[in-house]
């Protein structure tokens, strides 16, 4: 089986590397993108992955299939505007999102009130809840989707953040209609993608469509 691992902001291949080696033991070829998704809006990326995607599929996979892909914060957005925009649809099996703001976060509203701070880290204002609110994501592509969020954290920004939350984005923010299943898992933003926990429920999902009950 084949798995696509992307990372989140301001963040390298690195930081998906512990995941890809748990799912290589596993079984599964594993691909780890380094993605520029810290000064560009999420939804340019897309091209970067679509790219990879093209370049597995021409490397040869069997008649049956499909490519898997992993995503954890901003890189679960990128997902699933690949989902909403490729032309590589019908290789694509199952999706996993952790930790991902799909409905906006609430640290990067404000942050886009910094002055400057957004016209540098443009991807963080890709993260805004306005902003996410004007991007076409299709959520009736066929694909299955889990997503995986957090709701512990020890970091200084939980004052700011309304209701149960990784420390960076909401649990309510993870979740959105169409999923087809959903965990919370007791941890924070910054770990939920190292921790073996989460690795099981990523790895079940991808072969069967559900999370470890």
């Amino acid at each position: 089986m084949k798995v696509i691992l992307i990372h989140g902001f301001f963040r390298t291949d690195r930081d998906m590397k512990p995941m890809a080696e748990y799912l290589e033991k596993q079984g599964y070829d594993c691909y780890t993108p380094d993605l520029p998704l810290t000064f560009n809006e999420f939804d340019v990326i897309v091209t970067l992955v679509e790219d990879l995607l093209e370049a597995v599929v021409a490397s040869g996979i069997g008649a049956d299939e499909k490519v898997h892909l992993v995503g954890h914060s901003t890189g679960g957005l990128v997902i699933r505007k690949l989902l909403t925009d490729t032309n590589y649809l019908d290789y694509i099996g199952n999706c996993v999102l952790i930790g991902t703001p799909n409905r906006g976060s609430q640290l990067a509203d404000l942050a886009s009130k910094v002055r400057g701070y957004i016209d540098i880290f443009k991807t963080v204002r890709s993260l805004s809840t306005e902003y996410l609110e004007n991007v076409d994501f299709q959520n009736d592509t066929g694909i299955d989707i889990g997503a995986i969020a957090g709701d512990q954290s020890n970091f200084a920004f939980d004052p700011f953040i309304p209701g149960d939350n990784d420390g960076y984005v909401e649990v309510d923010s993870v979740y959105y209609p169409g999923l087809k299943d959903f965990i919370v898992l007791p941890y924070g933003h910054r770990e939920i993608h190292h921790e073996e926990e989460t690795y099981e429920h990523v790895d079940y999902f991808l072969r069967y469509e559900q999370f470890k009950k």
